[in-house]
């Protein structure tokens, strides 16, 4: 078995998340890493590129408490936000 690509590892989390097999904390510290540290963004397709920066701009805010929430609503994303990008992504690139 070979290692993913960040790319392929992108793809994978979101397929992880669709079959509940990651929970969505953990996807939002696994994607966002992914994306921001470990991929060369000239390895995506225009819409690729723009679907996960989109996704990535809700994971790296995600916050699962509520207090964050209260603090500053606009500062954080919540499990829905996370959610509906995710289904906007697998919609737009057919995941």
């Amino acid at each position: 078995m070979h290692e993913r690509t960040p790319k392929e590892r992108l793809y994978w989390l979101i397929e992880l998340l669709q079959h509940n097999e990651i929970d969505l904390p953990r996807f939002c510290d696994e994607f966002s890493y992914t994306y921001n540290i470990d991929l060369d963004y000239d390895e995506l397709t225009d819409l690729e590129s723009e679907m996960f920066r989109n996704l990535t701009n809700v994971t790296s805010r995600f916050s699962p408490f509520e207090e964050d929430h209260k603090l500053d609503p606009k500062a954080f994303s919540k499990v829905e936000d996370v959610r509906e990008m995710v289904k906007i992504v697998v919609n737009k690139l057919n995941i």
